[in-house]
């Protein structure tokens, strides 16, 4: 309720702006000036809408210290001023850059003389994989005593995890 109130308001405060601008349709116009005819809020909004546009008006209009076309003037002087500036800055440093790389062809580099000792990566043994295991129809077989994985044991672990038994160990089937 308290929504379309504040909407009603907004919609007349706009509409009446508009009226004044002389921004509105003939239908609107007419509107406007029936609400201006019956309703005393839409009157003393007029008002007030007057006051502010008139106050508006008188507000003093600062003065320029020159004209606008010498201004633009200014303002794209100082525009190409700066751009020239980059341009010169940028042709310096590559002139520098080409300086310096010219002078460094020229100058003999005192460490070109010294040996360089070549090593070769030392030789590892190659590491031992286990043997492949060739896939079944059933699926992949691990065997438990020996996991492809090393497993540590702690020292905290229990006693009946600690030895493992001499006895085979019966083979798992894994299904993929």
């Amino acid at each position: 309720m308290m929504d379309e109130l504040d909407h009603c308001k907004r919609d007349t405060f706009e509409r009446l702006s508009a009226y004044l601008d002389g921004e509105v349709t003939a239908a609107e116009r007419q509107q406007v000036e029936a609400w201006l005819a019956t309703d005393s809020e839409a009157q003393r909004l007029y008002q007030r809408l007057l006051n502010l546009r008139q106050q508006m008006q008188e507000l003093p209009v600062p003065l320029t210290p020159c004209p606008a076309d010498q201004l633009a003037a200014q303002v794209i002087a100082q525009a190409n001023r700066r751009r020239r500036i980059w341009v010169l800055g940028s042709a310096g440093a590559t002139l520098a850059a080409s300086f310096v790389a010219m002078l460094s062809g020229l100058i003999p580099n005192p460490f070109s003389s010294l040996p360089v000792a070549i090593t070769s990566p030392a030789r590892l043994e190659p590491e031992v994989s286990p043997p492949p295991v060739e896939p079944t129809a059933v699926g992949l077989m691990l065997r438990l005593d020996r996991p492809p994985v090393p497993i540590p044991v702690s020292e905290t672990a229990p006693a009946a995890l600690g030895e493992p038994s001499s006895e085979p160990t019966p083979k798992t089937i894994v299904q993929e």
